[in-house]
Formats: C-alpha cells, structure tokens, sequence
C-alpha cells in the first residue's frame, strides 16, 4: 500500500505531482500537490520511492487512498515520517486521518542537506472503522510548505473485530441454551423410530 509505487517505471530524482495526479498506484494527490521522491538520491523506508507533501512551489499537498474495512472493527495504522533535510532541516508537521479519526506527526530531525540520509521516525496510530471503506488521508499542516514532512511505508492492518451488539450476543446465547433440549428432542424421535 505505502511503499508508493508508480503506475510505470522511470529514473528521476523527484516529480513534482499537481492535485488531482493518480500517478502513484492507488493514490490520489490533493491540495497544491506533493513531491514524489526515488532513490538514490532521496532517501526511503521502503522500497525505491517516498513522499514529501510539501509541493516544490510552495504549497500544503496530501495523498489519499480508500481502504476496504469491517464496520465498529479496530484498524493499526503504521507509516515512517521524515524531516526534509535542507539547510537548516525542516521540520515540518502533517495529519493523518481516517474517516472520523484525525492525529497530528511531526518528524523532529534529518541531517542537514543529506537528502539520500534522510531519518525516517515511525508512526503508530489506531483507529475503528465507521464504513465499508475508509478513506486515509496525509496532509502537510503548514499552508505555504515546500518541505515536508516526508511519508513512506504505510500499512493498515486489522486488530480487533467489532464486539457484537447486546441483543446478538442474547441471542447467541439463547441458541447455546436451546441446544440441550434440541439434543433430548432428537434422542426421543430417534428411539421412537427404533420402536415402531
């Protein structure tokens, strides 16, 4: 999911991609745009490729992608977060939601100007899913950045399913109180039928 792999392949150093870009496999870009980041010249968590969602112009960009998931079920979200290392290191914040859950990142240090040595900070959150497909969204918090903060190696993964609603459970229940009496039934009907 998170490793941000393109559509084609290509050797670059970064692209800058405009909102409303599809470039990346199952992304969508938003706000100004974000910039996308290869190896060996940038560096990466996973993979060849990372995110900067500060556009080269100067402008907030986001990444979104739309993930199947169980309604009142428990969701681990995991990605690695980057400072751009320019001069002096940006230390730029972002958000990640989703659906009703929102936190904010910030990654706190990349040496100065090492672009391939950027230090990536992993990032653990957890949410519970209100709909059959959630929407997770990465935002720069800053409104005019160029830089950063830098995303790679998403994951979402399942926890804890939902709890059954009150009434279920009773009935559940229920059903395992019944099963003795369905048991005497049977043993009856079947000696019955070994009567006649």
């Amino acid at each position: 999911m998170g490793s941000f792999a393109p559509r084609g392949t290509g050797n670059f150093n970064f692209q800058s991609l405009l909102g409303g870009a599809t470039t990346i496999t199952g992304w969508l870009v938003g706000g100004v745009g974000v910039d996308w980041l290869s190896t060996p010249n940038y560096g990466a968590s996973d993979g060849l490729h990372a995110v900067d969602l500060g556009y080269y112009d100067a402008g907030a960009g986001s990444m979104a992608i739309s993930v199947p998931t169980v309604i009142g079920a428990t969701y681990a979200l995991s990605f690695d977060a980057a400072a751009v290392p320019g001069f002096p290191s940006y230390h730029n914040a972002g958000t990640v939601s989703a659906g009703s859950f929102t936190a904010a990142f910030a990654p706190g240090y990349s040496p100065l100007n090492d672009f391939e040595g950027q230090v990536f900070e992993a990032q653990q959150f957890s949410f519970v899913a209100t709909s059959a497909h959630t929407t997770l969204t990465f935002a720069a918090s800053v409104a005019d950045t160029s830089y950063g903060p830098v995303i790679d190696n998403v994951s979402i993964s399942l926890s804890a399913l939902p709890v059954p609603e009150p009434a279920v459970a009773w009935l559940w229940l229920a059903g395992l109180a019944a099963m003795p009496a369905l048991r005497r039934l049977s043993a009856r009907r079947q000696r019955a039928d070994n009567a006649a």
